[in-house]
């Protein structure tokens, strides 16, 4: 079977594939191309070819473009084949194979078998071993085989359809968060449990991911939605300041504390306490954090007497901390305590399949004057750019387009800030006959003109006028220079 490996564990409670091992894959069964590149073989002779470097790339070429029905592989062995196509259109996912077989119309050419496999390189004693062993197929037995792979096709069928159907049904995210690839998919399949427990959570990810996003939902679906959420960002204070703000302070703690404060885990109390950034606390306050984890006291600044607070912690940062526990910046039992249950965000350059329903989603927070059109070039801008701040700087590109896209009717590179618009080879300073020459609507001889214009009038500016100097850096004469400030109109 030609799938991949995601693919195989969801068919493997099926019935009619585990009726196709047990009757299929003998000890000298046929060769099971199933996981996306990787070829396994129980039969000898495919097995030998397998070990050799130009009987892999044949092989996986000859099962990829299997079609259904009978075939000879690069060995001389028969083959039969059955596809199993998409529930909704002409993709095949999967190709369902035997083959190791030889033509039960005529005798096995053990000869030519054996010459096949030397030439791949094959040992010798591997190839007379290999021959010897090609498994024969009783005529009575073909029509068998062959209605067994239909039978499994159509289950197959039936079971991606059922999939393919529940996944349309479903929504595109959860609890906020969107997507569907298989990142993102093991995160909505985490969070549930995340939120129906009381543990200390680490939320794992670069800036932008969405870290608070998740500390928000987990508090919202879990058994403390009824109390306070709280959060603090510890890289945004200093130490001093921070300590004060987590823990409170009493009056006449320091200067200016004219009054006692509560502290951030006094007003969590009950709820749920977010400290994003978490791995850029000092030492000192990792230990004051610890003694909360450990039996939930803590004392303000300037107290006397500690106190008590329920809180759950939901922890995030965009560090290695266990990286930094062994450079000696983070200290291994806080490590510990916040390491019970993590999970990790993925960056949007790794789940670039999510990017358009993204957009679909930023887009419907704008009013109706911006377009929900995005050109085909503008997904080429959008899929090429590396999105270093993620999906705050996807929403934020995408809300810059109700200032730029307003009066168009569909968004184009021209609305994209210049880094997007660079990552699709669009300039965004080109000229509007530049761009129109890009969208079919101006001729090549009017674009060049306009660019050619453009970049004698920025050289100018740059140059202070200075026509040598300019001539110089564009790699002409002076005399041509002068010509083309003549046509353009420079000299009037």
């Amino acid at each position: 079977m030609s799938v991949d490996a995601a693919t195989l564990e969801r068919w493997e409670g099926l019935r009619s594939v585990r009726l196709a091992r047990s009757v299929l894959e003998t000890d000298d069964g046929p060769l099971a191309h199933r996981r996306g590149g990787v070829i396994r073989s129980s039969g000898p002779c495919c097995r030998a070819a397998l070990f050799a470097r130009e009987g892999f790339v044949r092989c996986d070429a000859f099962y990829r473009d299997a079609k259904a029905g009978e075939a000879r592989c690069h060995l001389g062995l028969q083959a039969w084949s059955e596809p199993v196509l998409a529930a909704t259109s002409d993709r095949i996912v999967a190709h369902l194979v035997v083959s190791g077989f030889s033509s039960p119309a005529e005798e096995v050419d053990r000869t030519s078998v054996a010459k096949a496999l030397a030439e791949l390189g094959v040992d010798d004693a591997t190839v007379a071993d290999a021959a010897r062993r090609v498994p024969v197929v009783d005529p009575a037995s073909r029509r068998p085989v062959r209605a067994l792979l239909r039978v499994l096709a159509n289950e197959l069928r039936e079971h991606e359809r059922a999939r393919e159907d529940e996944r349309r049904a479903r929504p595109v995210g959860l609890w906020g968060l969107v997507g569907r690839s298989p990142q993102m998919e093991a995160v909505f399949e985490l969070l549930p449990r995340l939120a129906a427990s009381d543990a200390t959570v680490l939320v794992l990810g670069e800036s932008g991911t969405g870290k608070e996003l998740v500390a928000r939902a987990l508090h919202d679906h879990g058994p403390r939605r009824q109390r306070a959420f709280v959060a603090q960002n510890c890289a945004a204070m200093p130490d001093d300041l921070l300590e004060s703000a987590l823990f409170g302070h009493v009056r006449g703690a320091f200067s200016g504390a004219s009054r006692s404060q509560e502290g951030l885990f006094g007003a969590a109390d009950g709820g749920t306490l977010f400290l994003d950034e978490v791995g850029e606390m000092s030492p000192a306050l990792q230990v004051k954090l610890l003694r909360v984890l450990q039996d939930g006291s803590y004392s303000p600044v300037g107290a006397t007497t500690p106190r008590k607070a329920n809180v759950r912690i939901v922890a995030a940062t965009h560090r290695d901390l266990a990286r930094g526990v062994e450079e000696g910046t983070f200290r291994q039992d806080l490590f510990y305590r916040l390491h019970v249950l993590p999970i990790r965000l993925p960056p949007l350059r790794e789940r670039l399949g999510d990017l358009r329903l993204l957009v679909e989603a930023f887009l419907a927070e704008l009013p109706p004057s911006v377009p929900r059109r995005v050109a085909d070039v503008t997904w080429e801008c959008l899929e090429h750019h590396r999105w270093a701040g993620n999906v705050r700087e996807l929403r934020a590109e995408v809300f810059r387009w109700q200032i730029t896209a307003s009066d168009a009717t569909e968004i184009r590179p021209e609305h994209l800030s210049p880094e997007v618009g660079a990552a699709g080879g669009f300039s965004t300073t080109q000229s509007p006959t530049v761009r129109a020459a890009v969208r079919g609507e101006a001729t090549l001889a009017e674009a060049v003109e306009a660019l050619e214009r453009e970049i004698i009038a920025e050289g100018l500016a740059r140059t202070g006028g200075n026509r040598t100097r300019l001539a110089k850096e564009l790699g002409i004469s002076r005399t041509t220079l002068g010509e083309r400030l003549k046509r353009y109109g420079f000299d009037d």
